[in-house]
């Protein structure tokens, strides 16, 4: 949770400004590109060097694998938000801030948390590797425990476990964004 978190916060500053802010998008999208496109389980030994076996490797390794994808979202979603409306706001005298904050903030974090939804599966992946590769404990860990035994009575409640806590996730965040977010919905479900 604190590495989706993370990442979701995280991928809304950076979506933003770089979808709002067309110097920053200049600056920062070749690196964003970049980072996108390093394969998180191959820095896993660095971040257990760098952070240990704990948790705080684990959350790094969430973070770096979904927040690209969070921000490169947020950003074309942000670009695809019609001209008229940033025009409008900056004819009426809105600053560069007012724009960001109260013409694409509300419009993209519906879209934020359909993209948290989406990143989940990327965020249990790489949880559950890390745990089987180098870990004390965690659901991941004990999978992997007990395979060398193929013992099927005990990996497939871990399995249906994880799949119980994925689905919940992802409900809560549907419920929240309904909620928060109806109008969202309404248009969603309109195109």
């Amino acid at each position: 949770m604190a590495g989706v978190l993370i990442s979701a916060l995280i991928g809304l500053t950076v979506g933003l400004l770089t979808g709002g802010l067309p110097l920053l998008r200049a600056k920062l999208s070749p690196l964003i590109t970049v980072l996108s496109l390093i394969p998180p389980m191959a820095i896993l030994p660095i971040l257990f060097i760098a952070f240990g076996t704990g948790e705080l490797a684990k959350i790094a390794l969430i973070v770096i694998g979904i927040t690209p994808f969070l921000i490169r979202d947020l950003q074309n979603q942000a670009l695809r938000l019609p001209d008229e409306q940033l025009i409008k706001a900056q004819t009426l005298g809105a600053s560069s801030w007012q724009v960001l904050t109260r013409v694409l903030l509300p419009q993209l974090t519906p879209r934020l948390l359909s993209a948290t939804r989406l990143a989940l599966g990327s965020a249990w992946l790489f949880l559950i590797a890390a745990e089987a590769i180098a870990a004390q404990d965690g659901l991941g860990y004990r999978i992997f425990l007990v395979r060398r035994y193929l013992a099927m009575d005990v990996i497939l409640p871990y399995v249906a476990w994880i799949t119980l806590l994925a689905f919940l996730l992802d409900r809560l965040l549907v419920l929240v964004s309904t909620r928060a977010f109806p109008w969202y919905h309404a248009e969603e479900s309109q195109s």
